[in-house]
């Protein structure tokens, strides 16, 4: 992987929008999209379906992580001007099925998930990076469940798992307010894992793939098996009536006119002297 060993230790996949490296047994999932600030459209969400194949079929893969490319965004979430064209309440469910349906992959990989929190992670990131096992984060990233900010709510898994992580008063606050925290915050609430200074961000999580990747295979399927047989790091039993919410308020009046809104802030600052 170029950001950790070096371009010539990696095998990068030919893929736009998502890119799969390996470095020995360690798999790097890159949501390489810095145009659209690492943002999820449909495409994206196909490619990381055929991304997720090749994972699962290798068996000599000890630990994946997950990061956006560059150092600015983890993912931004959903990519609202591809996203745009779905008007209708099944469409929207649908799509909402399917991401969510990619990461209870994701949660559901048999070794662990390292998400790598390079940049900052709003509304869809933060549900790609609570789908992880866990999170390591520059310390001068932030994160915010803001779907609430468009009239909308989370539908990728991100309600239940972060309730799971971080208990159900300070999930209901990040929900219900959208308002973003700062990585010491996030690491204090049992979001994050580990904050290092963003200088030492990439040699930081060199060091900790390392480090599990020397680990047998069978130790890690394991070790993860029985976490998930205590508790289950995906809830398909869920998909539906969250979905159907969120479509709900995809197709609502006050989502379309956060979204125009969003727009002509966007427009207002790109004129800006």
């Amino acid at each position: 992987m170029n950001d950790v060993a070096g371009p010539s230790s990696a095998e990068p996949a030919a893929a736009s929008g998502v890119r799969l490296e390996r470095v020995g047994h360690i798999a790097l999932i890159v949501i390489d999209r810095p145009q659209a600030q690492n943002a999820i459209s449909r495409p994206t969400m196909a490619e990381l379906g055929l991304v997720l194949d090749e994972v699962a079929a290798d068996s000599e893969i000890r630990v994946v992580a997950l990061r956006g490319q560059g150092e600015r965004v983890f993912v931004s979430g959903g990519d609202l001007k591809e996203l745009a064209t779905i008007r209708t309440e099944e469409e929207a469910q649908t799509m909402a099925l399917t991401m969510r349906t990619l990461l209870d992959r994701v949660a559901s990989l048999p070794v662990p998930v390292v998400a790598a929190l390079n940049g900052h992670a709003f509304g869809g990131g933060c549900e790609v990076a609570i789908a992880c096992d866990f999170r390591l984060a520059a310390d001068d990233v932030k994160l915010a469940f803001n779907q609430v900010d468009l009239g909308i709510m989370p539908a990728w898994g991100g309600i239940e798992r972060l309730q799971a992580v971080v208990g159900r008063a300070k999930a209901l606050y990040l929900l219900t307010t959208g308002l973003p925290i700062d990585a010491p915050t996030a690491a204090a609430w049992g979001l994050l894992e580990q904050v290092v200074p963003r200088a030492e961000f990439e040699d930081r999580l060199i060091e900790l793939l390392d480090r599990m990747a020397r680990a047998p295979r069978d130790a890690l399927v394991g070790i993860k098996a029985a976490a998930d047989a205590a508790r289950p790091a995906a809830r398909p039993d869920l998909a539906e009536a969250a979905t159907a919410s969120f479509a709900r308020t995809w197709v609502g009046d006050a989502h379309w006119s956060a979204v125009a809104e969003m727009e002509a802030r966007r427009r207002q600052a790109r004129a800006a002297p």
